[in-house]
């Protein structure tokens, strides 16, 4: 993103940047305050964009958990909590006895027993099951679907003052009651409460509303803040935009993969410190990887997003790979002045069709992302045009 570049290939930086620091120190450093600002915003931004997208929208929310039951581990807990909820609520002696001879009564309660084990091991296969995996998929996402209704001011008092927001799984402990043969009464019987694992509870819920909302606006404003801040460097560095270009780049990069070493390094500390139980850590750390596999995807795109950024400033750059490849493709350009929109748009379709990042796919980012590629591929043209004014065309 030259001023005014020198004619000859290579030197497009030289006048400006010794200019620059003859009387723009200031604004040197102003270029750099803005840019470490900027950093700690987009890694504030990457965290809260994460935490609101997992939060706020069901369908995330459904997928995360379906992912967590498809975890050997999270399975083994959780069939573990739904029997003794079963035998908690069901006198299994009782039902067994009842189907007894009466000369076998006796042994209904040693049965119940051994049961309770082979429960555990039955329940945890049938939660391998598509229909039960359905049904968790379907009871988070209510759950969420409830939650976010709550939070954007829908429901009643009644639910905001008396009520709780529950992951309601009553229907799994039923299907597990009539696989381990109880009579089909059974699941008729159970209480409405069996099963209902509290997500938030009424007293929780005003606190809940208050933080989501802030949530939600920290991961719009903090993203449009962050680029604005990027934009705002690039303006004041003139003379030295190009090489601000590539710290706007390595800023992005840098957040990305901050995020990332992070995420690792929590892990650890995190499940050592919710857990006591030495049993339960393996749950715990699977719980951890799949309920942070968004965010994975928010600071990857980060990444993404900026090498372009960094590239794009490299081959404006006088590195002389980058000024052959700009001597090779001006009179390409002279001649075709179409040519560099051409490419642009292949390469956007190429990345569209790749779709590495949620944003890849999404119309309006879409429309972002072609916007300023081609602003690019304009601005690259016109440095080409200035340096290499009379390149005639070869073969």
């Amino acid at each position: 993103m030259p001023d005014g570049p020198d004619p000859r290939p290579g030197v497009a930086d030289v006048p400006r940047a010794a200019g620059a620091s003859s009387g723009g120190g200031a604004h040197r450093i102003w270029v750099r305050v803005i840019l470490v600002l900027a950093t700690l915003l987009a890694i504030l931004s990457i965290v809260s964009i994460w935490a609101n997208r997992q939060l706020m929208n069901p369908s995330n929310w459904s997928k995360t958990s379906t992912a967590l039951l498809r975890k050997q581990t999270i399975r083994s807990a959780l069939s573990g909590y739904l029997i003794d909820e079963l035998y908690a609520n069901v006198n299994v002696p009782g039902q067994l006895k009842s189907g007894l001879p009466p000369e076998l009564a006796p042994l209904a309660g040693p049965l119940s027993g051994a049961l309770h084990n082979l429960a555990e091991q039955g329940a945890e296969r049938a939660l391998e099951l598509p229909r039960v995996q359905d049904g968790w998929r379907k009871a988070n996402y209510a759950a969420d679907q409830a939650l976010v209704t709550i939070i954007k001011g829908g429901g009643s008092r009644v639910q905001i003052n008396g009520g709780t927001v529950s992951l309601n799984l009553r229907q799994i402990v039923a299907d597990l009651a009539q696989r381990l043969g109880l009579p089909p009464g059974v699941a008729e019987k159970l209480p409405a409460s069996v099963a209902n694992l509290k997500i938030v509870t009424s007293s929780q819920l005003g606190l809940v509303r208050s933080l989501a909302k802030t949530l939600h606006a920290l991961a719009l404003w903090l993203t449009i803040l962050t680029f604005l801040l990027y934009a705002l460097a690039v303006a004041l560095a003139r003379g030295y935009r190009r090489s601000t270009l590539i710290w706007v780049g390595s800023s992005l990069v840098f957040a990305g993969v901050f995020v990332l070493l992070a995420r690792k390094i929590g892990q650890g500390q995190l499940v050592a410190a919710i857990t006591s139980n030495a049993s339960v850590e393996p749950a715990a750390d699977d719980a951890y990887s799949v309920a942070t596999s968004l965010l994975v995807q928010v600071a990857s795109a980060s990444i993404v997003i900026g090498i372009p950024v960094i590239l794009s400033g490299w081959f404006a750059g006088p590195a002389s790979w980058a000024v052959k490849v700009r001597r090779f493709l001006a009179p390409h350009f002279h001649e075709r002045p179409g040519v560099p929109y051409w490419i642009t748009a292949g390469l956007l379709a190429l990345f569209f069709l790749w779709g590495p990042i949620p944003a890849s796919r999404n119309p309006l980012e879409m429309l972002l992302f072609t916007i300023l590629a081609f602003a690019g591929a304009h601005v690259l043209r016109g440095q080409i045009a200035e340096e290499f004014p009379d390149t005639a065309a070869g073969p």
